[in-house]
């Protein structure tokens, strides 16, 4: 379950105590909710008789009534809450009139959280024993943290997972993982655990797409643990997931690491697209073969400026199979070489690549779980990236800007200066007083060092922003001409014709089917 299902209060007089007792992991491992905080004795009176809480944590010195006159009023009351006295005086006079009024514990400060942890343990048991339950319940979120290996104390978790005395107990285990492609339907952990009957194992929902186990050592093997629960979904009409099995680990406090190795035996479903079952026994154990210099992604950059969709795919093709080398390496690592190979693309092409969405970020090419959908997924992005590159500058344009960096600190400013003004009327005037030059002088500068007016280059660049634009199917032409600073749109028409040979209707129709 989610949701935590017992409560407590906790009473100081001092904020900084309850807001830290409040912030401790303990609630959260043993399954209890802090439904309030008081700062008096008789606020905490009021709301332990309000709530109705399984457990109070109370300073023993509170203004108003101490915490003996609340035990004392809360005996009269006949209460039920287990009540926890915290004190800074180490005096035995004070435990002895706590326990008179059954307090069942004391505490003294500062808090140590282990003996918190271990006293709460143990009343949490008892009571849950004494209202008739057959097994101390852990919620699904504490189960999750085990499993990720988030616990900094697992003891109290492995407690309760153990306390069910027809599930799972301390010793031996292993962890399975379920990952279904789609929502799970309702009644598939029912399946499972009815599948699984008789074996020593506690299942639950990680989201709903993704389900773990814990299992005991058993007669049956995990793979035939496995391969009976996917005949009880497919006896069910219930789709059936990819299971991954972890390798088994000597105690349940150590299950974040079975856990691991699942996810790790999960990813190589990279190599078998049909495959239901993984385990840990598949994990790479030798180092990968391929190294990052072994390869020149020059041939690569040069097909992309070629708009040369054969050799992309011939590229992409040799550069997977020669990533995989004679043994399979991990797939994680063969994720992350992918996405080496595709930031190297980007940096040697960046001067021409505005929009950062044309190269995705590393977690998206893990979306591609087989390696003939990376190979084909790779390829795809390359000749993407490739007609963008075509239709916005064309390879001639496209090497210029690739090479045109200038070591004249003055060209470098004015082009830098036209560039982060793209959307407005440039004048001679501004790019001079930017450099400190008189307009006649920076317009003959600009010419003598880079062939071409500064008018010619301003133009240049703004078809080259008006293409990139028109590259969206959706985009109006008339708010692209406006956006670049013509007021008129037959003057951006005229001049997107003379550059590119075409209207930027027809433009936009050609490259946006």
């Amino acid at each position: 379950m989610d949701t935590p299902y017992l409560t407590a209060i906790l009473a100081d007089d001092e904020p900084a105590i309850t807001e830290g007792l409040a912030s401790l992991p303990v609630w959260k491992e043993l399954g209890i909710n802090v439904v309030a905080t008081a700062d008096s004795g008789p606020s905490a009176l009021e709301k332990i008789l309000s709530y109705r809480p399984d457990f109070a944590i109370m300073d023993i010195m509170m203004p108003g009534m101490t915490g003996l006159d609340v035990l004392e009023k809360l005996a009269a009351a006949a209460t039920d809450t287990d009540i926890i006295i915290l004190s800074g005086y180490g005096n035995f006079e004070y435990a002895r009139k706590a326990l008179k009024f059954q307090a069942k514990a004391y505490l003294l400060k500062p808090v140590d959280t282990d003996e918190l942890r271990d006293t709460l343990s143990d009343l949490r048991k008892h009571r849950l024993s004494a209202h008739g339950e057959d097994a101390v319940h852990i919620s699904r979120s504490t189960l999750n943290d085990l499993a990720d290996g988030k616990l900094l104390n697992t003891s109290s978790a492995a407690a309760m997972i153990t306390s069910d005395p027809e599930g799972l107990s301390e010793g031996p285990c292993f962890a399975m993982v379920y990952a279904f492609r789609d929502n799970m339907k309702e009644g598939t952990l029912t399946i499972l655990e009815n599948a699984t009957k008789g074996l020593r194992r506690i299942l639950w929902s990680k989201d709903q797409k993704t389900l773990r186990a814990l299992f005991g050592i058993s007669e049956k093997t995990p793979f035939e643990i496995a391969e009976s629960e996917l005949k009880a979904l497919k006896e069910n009409d219930m789709p059936l997931p990819v299971i991954a099995i972890g390798k088994t680990v000597e105690r349940i406090g150590l299950s974040s690491s079975s856990f691991a190795s699942a996810a790790l035996a999960l990813s190589y479903q990279l190599y078998d697209e049909n495959g239901r079952i993984f385990t840990a026994d598949t994990i790479a154990t030798t180092p990968p073969e391929y190294k990052p210099d072994d390869r020149d992604v020059e041939p690569l950059a040069q097909a992309i400026l070629d708009n040369d969709t054969e050799a992309i795919v011939d590229f992409c093709g040799v550069f997977i199979k020669t990533l995989l080398g004679k043994t399979l390496p991990p797939p994680n690592y063969v994720y992350s070489i992918t996405n080496w190979l595709i930031r190297e693309v980007g940096k040697r092409l960046s001067p021409i690549i505005n929009d950062t969405s044309l190269l995705p970020d590393a977690p998206a090419i893990t979306e591609f779980k087989t390696i003939p959908a990376l190979e084909q997924g790779l390829a795809r992005l390359f000749k993407h990236l490739a007609s963008y590159i075509a239709a916005v500058y064309g390879k001639d344009v496209a090497e210029l800007r690739l090479g045109e960096k200038s070591d004249d600190e003055i060209i470098q400013r004015m082009t830098e200066y036209v560039d982060s003004h793209p959307e407005e009327q440039i004048r001679l005037e501004d790019i001079a007083a930017e450099v400190n030059l008189s307009p006649s002088y920076a317009a003959i500068y600009f010419r003598k060092k880079t062939g071409i007016t500064l008018r010619e280059f301003i133009l240049q660049r703004k078809m080259e922003d008006a293409r990139r634009r028109l590259l969206d199917r959706n985009a109006s032409v008339t708010d692209i001409a406006y956006t670049l600073g013509y007021h008129d749109y037959r003057s951006f028409s005229r001049a997107f014709k003379n550059i590119t040979g075409m209207t930027p209707s027809e433009f936009q129709e050609q490259n946006t089917q």
